[in-house]
C-alpha cells in the first residue's frame, strides 16, 4: 500500500481512538457517496466492527441523480456489512441561499440521530478547509469563523469528528485508486454559480499548484486562529466572573455597572462571547453586537428594551443585562393545578413548559426561603389580579404587584409567576419568596421550591 492510502487510514484510526470502545455507542458515518465520504467509510470499516457502523445518507432532493446516489451508498454499506439509513430532507432557501439551507437541513438530521456517547464522522478534507477559510474571510468573519472547521467538536448529545481534515483531496484520490473504490460526482460541483464552487475552481486550484505544501501551512494557521479564539473566550470568562453573573429563569444576567468598568474592547469581547459561555449559542457577530449595545445596553434608563435573535433574547432591568434562551414566551393561559407534596422530591409541569420542583432541605440561619414541612398539597395558579402578599420577615402585607416591584422581580416574569396556595392562603410565590407564617425556621427541615424555565 502506498503512503497516501496509509495516511488516510492512520487519520481515521486516530479519530476512532477518541471513541472509547464499541460499547460507547454507535459510530455514524455521514456518507453522500462522493469521494471523501466513500474513502472515510472504507477506512472506518477496516478498523471498526461492522455492526457498530451506521451509514447515514442525507437525500437533499436537489439533483435528478439523488436517488441513484442514495442507492449507491446503500449498496456499499451492505457490501461492508454496515447498517444504512437514508433521510430525505426539504431544503428551503433562506437569506443565505440554497447551500446554507442544505447544510441546515443536514445538520438538523445529524443532531436528531446522535445519542449520548455516539460519534458522527464526516469526510471533510484539507481542500474543504481552505474553501471554508476563504469563504468566511470574504464574509468578514472574526477569529472564530476564520478558524474554520474543527477536527472534533460536540454535536447534540454526541461528538462530530473530521478525521480527514488534514489530508488534501489528492491523497484521498490515491487511496481510492489503491482500494479500487467508486464514487459519485455531484454535477452541481462544476457550476461556479455557487460561491464555494467558484472558490474551489478559480482560487483553490491555482493555490494548490503554486504551494504544494499548502495543507500543512493551512493547518498551522487554523490552529493559531483557534488558539486566539480560545484566548478571547478565556478572557471573556474572566471578565464575566467580575460582573456578578447570576442565574435567572431561562438564562443569566450580569451587573451593567461592573461591565461598564471594563475597558471598551473587553466590554465588546465579553458581550460577543457571552452566549457561548452561557450555552446560549454561537458568539455574536459584528451586527448583533452593535445592535445589542445600541438598542438594549444603550437604551434610556426607564425603558424595557428587548432584542430577539438566533434562539435567544436580551433584556435590561434594574441595572442588569439579561441573556435568555429562546424567544419571549407567548401570553400565559389561566390555569389551576393541584400539586401533591406527599412524596418528595415532587415535580409539577406548568402550561408554559416550565416546571416546579419541591425537595427536602434545611433552612439556613440567614434564610427564610423554605416552605415549612408538613404541607401535603398546594394549588398552583398564575396571578389574576388583586392578590396581596406578605413575604416572611415583613410586618404587613401589600398588593402583590407592589411586592414584585420591591423584590426586583423582572417585569416580563411578573405575569408568569406561579402562585402556590394552601386553601385560601398564599404560601409562596414561585421560588422568589415564602409567605409569612409558611416559612421554616432556621435549622428546621423544610421544602425548597425551584421554578425552572422550559429551556433549562
Amino acid at each position: 500500500m502506498s503512503s497516501d492510502p496509509q495516511r488516510a487510514l492512520s487519520a481515521v484510526a486516530a479519530a476512532l481512538a477518541a471513541v472509547a470502545s464499541p460499547a460507547a455507542g454507535r459510530l455514524w458515518i455521514g456518507c453522500s457517496g462522493g469521494l471523501d465520504s466513500m474513502v472515510l467509510l472504507d477506512a472506518a470499516a477496516r478498523q471498526w466492527p461492522a455492526e457498530q457502523l451506521w451509514v447515514l445518507h442525507i437525500n437533499h432532493q436537489l439533483s435528478p441523480h439523488a436517488d441513484h446516489w442514495q442507492a449507491s451508498v446503500a449498496a456499499r454499506a451492505a457490501a461492508l456489512g454496515c447498517r444504512f439509513e437514508a433521510v430525505t430532507v426539504a431544503c428551503q432557501p433562506s437569506g443565505e441561499g440554497l447551500e446554507a439551507a442544505a447544510r441546515a437541513a443536514r445538520y438538523a438530521v445529524f443532531e436528531q440521530r446522535l445519542a449520548a456517547g455516539e460519534s458522527l464522522l464526516l469526510g471533510h478534507h484539507a481542500d474543504d478547509q481552505l474553501e471554508t477559510l476563504l469563504y468566511r474571510l470574504l464574509r468578514g468573519a472574526g477569529l472564530r469563523g476564520l478558524a474554520a472547521m474543527a477536527d472534533q467538536r460536540p454535536l447534540a448529545a454526541g461528538q462530530l469528528l473530521r478525521p480527514l481534515l488534514g489530508l488534501p483531496r489528492q491523497q484521498l484520490e490515491h487511496y481510492a485508486a489503491a482500494r479500487e473504490l467508486s464514487w459519485v460526482e455531484d454535477e452541481s460541483n462544476a457550476s461556479s454559480a455557487f460561491d464555494r464552487n467558484f472558490l474551489r475552481h478559480a482560487v483553490v486550484a491555482p493555490l494548490r499548484q503554486r504551494w504544494p505544501s499548502w495543507h500543512r501551512r493551512l493547518a498551522r494557521t487554523t490552529d493559531y486562529l483557534r488558539e486566539g479564539d480560545q484566548l478571547l473566550s478565556d478572557l471573556a470568562e474572566l471578565d464575566l466572573a467580575s460582573c456578578e453573573p447570576r442565574s435567572e429563569v431561562a438564562g443569566q444576567s450580569l451587573a451593567l455597572a461592573r461591565w461598564q468598568a471594563l475597558p471598551a474592547r473587553r466590554q465588546a469581547n465579553l458581550l460577543r462571547y457571552w452566549p457561548l459561555l452561557a450555552a446560549a449559542g454561537e458568539p455574536l457577530d459584528g451586527g448583533e453586537l452593535a445592535e445589542l449595545q445600541g438598542s438594549v445596553v444603550g437604551a434610556r434608563a426607564d425603558a424595557q428594551p428587548l432584542l430577539v435573535g438566533r434562539g435567544r433574547h436580551w433584556r435590561r432591568f434594574a441595572g442588569r443585562l439579561y441573556l435568555l434562551a429562546g424567544a419571549p414566551p407567548p401570553a400565559l393561559p389561566d390555569y389551576t393545578l393541584t400539586w401533591s407534596l406527599a412524596e418528595l422530591p415532587a415535580e409539577l409541569a406548568l402550561p408554559d413548559g416550565s416546571r416546579l420542583i419541591a425537595e427536602r432541605a434545611t433552612a439556613g440561619a440567614a434564610e427564610l426561603a423554605l416552605l415549612k414541612s408538613g404541607v401535603a398539597a398546594l394549588t398552583v395558579r398564575p396571578r389574576r389580579g388583586g392578590e396581596r402578599s406578605r413575604p416572611a420577615g415583613r410586618d404587613r402585607s401589600a398588593p402583590l404587584k407592589k411586592i414584585c416591584q420591591q423584590q426586583a422581580v423582572a417585569p416580563w416574569l411578573r405575569g408568569r409567576l406561579p402562585l402556590l396556595w394552601s386553601g385560601d392562603e398564599l404560601a409562596a410565590v414561585a421560588d422568589c419568596w415564602v409567605e409569612s407564617g409558611w416559612a421554616a425556621e432556621p435549622g428546621e427541615p423544610g421544602i425548597k421550591i425551584v421554578w425552572q424555565a422550559a429551556a433549562e
